[in-house]
């Protein structure tokens, strides 16, 4: 299975592909008991950035479909896009255990 943007990387890409996709994450404390968190919730961004020609809303709607697929809460979509190209932002978010 080929991905839905071939180009993922974290934060910063400076790679020369028109289309890919970069995401940062915050980390918040959660499910506390015995004064410790048991949990953490991550909130989620991810931005895709493609040139400005063409109709991307349906790529946005996999990524959309393969988060919700990957366990995540369905992402809300921003539209960012300016004069240098489109940018989709997907905010989601995601729960995960503490070991330890």
């Amino acid at each position: 299975m080929l991905p839905i943007v071939p180009v993922c990387e974290p934060a910063v890409y400076r790679g020369d592909q028109e289309c890919y996709c970069t995401y940062n994450a915050t980390e918040v404390p959660a499910g506390f008991g015995d004064d410790a968190p048991h949990a953490v919730r991550y909130l989620i961004q991810l931005h895709y950035f493609c040139p400005l020609l063409g109709n991307l809303l349906p790529t946005v709607r996999q990524l959309q479909a393969a988060l919700l697929a990957a366990g995540f809460t369905y992402p809300s979509m921003e539209d960012a896009s300016d004069l240098d190209g489109r940018h989709y932002v997907l905010e989601f978010e995601g729960v995960g255990g503490i070991c330890g």
